[in-house]
C-alpha cells in the first residue's frame, strides 16, 4: 500500500489502532508525533482561551458542517454517476466524500496564511465527527456494508491525547511565562516547519499508487471533487480571508486514516482501497499548489 500521500497526522490514529500500519518505522512515528505537537503548541501559544471559545461558538463552525457532511457527500453521489465509476471504486470515494477532517490541512493552513486558530477548532472537531458520523454515513449510502469493530471510543481517546497535551500546555506558558511566549512560539513554529519538511522526505522513499491502477474517470472524478470543495469553501467561509482560505483548505482535505480503518475492518475490495489511496495521492500535491496560491491574497474582509 503506498503512503507516500497519506495525511501526516492521520498515520497517528493508524498505527495506535489497526495493525495494518503498525510496522510504519519507527523514526516515522516520532517524526509524526513531534510535528503535531509543535503545530499545535506554536499555536496555543499565540492565542487566548478567550479567543479559542468565541471561534468555537462562531456560526463559521455551523457553515463547515454544512459544506462537509451534507454538501459534500451530495457532490460525490453526483461525481460517481457523472463519472460513471465502478462499483468497488464507488465505494473508496464515497466513504472519502463523507469523513473530513484530514489533519495535515493544519499545515496548509499555515503556508495559506489562514486563520490558524480557526484550523486548529476545525480540523479537531470534524476529525471527531467524523469517527462518529461516517460508519453512519456510509451505512445509509450502501445499506449492504457494514462497518464492523470500529474502536470508536478508542478513536477518540487518542485523538484526545494528542492534541491536549500542546494546547494546554501552551496556554499555560503563555499565562505564567509571558516574557519568553514570543521567542518560544517562533521556535516551536520553526521547528514544525522543519518536521514537516523531514516527514516529507522520508515518506518520499516510499512506494507511490501506479496511476494506471486507477482508470481516468477515477482521477478525473477525484480532482473535480477537490476543485469543487475549495470553491465551496471559499463560499461559506464567512467575510473574513483568512477563514476563507482555511474552510477551502479543510475541506477539502479527507481523513484517509479513518476510511482505511473502516475498510480494514470490513473486508474492503482492492478497487475501493485503491480509490482511498489514489484519493489520498491528489490530495496533498494539489492543496499545496492551491495553498502556495491562496499565500499571495493579502488578509482582508470580503463581502459576505
Amino acid at each position: 500500500m503506498s503512503l507516500r500521500f497519506i495525511g501526516i497526522v492521520d498515520f497517528c490514529i493508524l498505527y495506535r489502532t489497526n495493525m495494518m500500519l503498525a510496522t510504519l518505522p519507527i523514526p516515522l512515528k516520532i517524526i509524526v508525533f513531534l510535528f503535531l505537537f509543535t503545530f499545535l503548541f506554536s499555536v496555543a501559544l499565540g492565542k487566548s482561551t478567550v479567543e479559542i471559545i468565541t471561534l468555537m461558538k462562531s456560526n463559521v463552525l455551523g457553515r463547515s458542517l454544512l459544506v462537509n457532511f451534507i454538501l459534500l457527500p451530495v457532490l460525490g453521489i453526483i461525481l460517481v454517476k457523472l463519472f460513471q465509476l465502478p462499483s468497488e471504486t464507488s465505494l473508496g470515494f464515497l466513504m472519502i466524500a463523507v469523513t473530513p477532517g484530514g489533519l495535515l490541512a493544519l499545515h496548509f493552513a499555515r503556508v495559506s496564511k489562514g486563520s490558524l486558530i480557526y484550523a486548529v477548532g476545525l480540523v479537531i472537531l470534524l476529525s471527531f465527527l467524523s469517527i462518529v458520523l461516517t460508519p453512519l454515513l456510509i451505512y445509509v449510502l450502501f445499506p449492504g456494508f457494514q462497518a464492523t469493530s470500529i474502536p470508536i471510543l478508542s478513536l477518540i481517546g487518542h485523538l484526545l491525547i494528542l492534541i491536549i497535551p500542546p494546547l494546554f500546555a501552551g496556554q499555560v506558558i503563555q499565562r505564567w511565562f509571558p516574557r519568553i511566549t514570543p521567542k518560544l512560539q517562533k521556535l516551536a513554529t520553526a521547528l514544525s516547519v522543519v518536521l514537516f519538511m523531514a516527514l516529507t522526505i522520508y515518506t518520499s522513499t516510499l512506494k507511490a499508487l501506479d496511476p494506471r491502477s486507477l482508470g481516468w474517470n477515477s482521477w478525473g472524478a477525484m480532482a473535480t471533487f477537490v476543485i469543487m470543495a475549495w470553491i465551496m469553501g471559499w463560499l461559506f467561509g464567512g467575510p473574513h480571508l483568512v477563514n476563507r482560505k482555511v474552510l477551502a483548505i479543510s475541506t477539502s482535505m479527507r481523513n484517509v486514516a479513518i476510511c482505511l480503518l473502516i475498510g480494514s475492518s470490513s473486508g474492503f475490495s482492492q478497487g475501493s482501497e485503491l480509490a482511498i489511496i489514489g484519493f489520498s495521492e491528489l490530495l496533498v500535491p494539489m492543496n499545496l499548489v492551491f495553498a502556495i496560491a491562496l499565500r499571495r491574497l493579502k488578509t482582508a474582509t470580503l463581502m459576505p
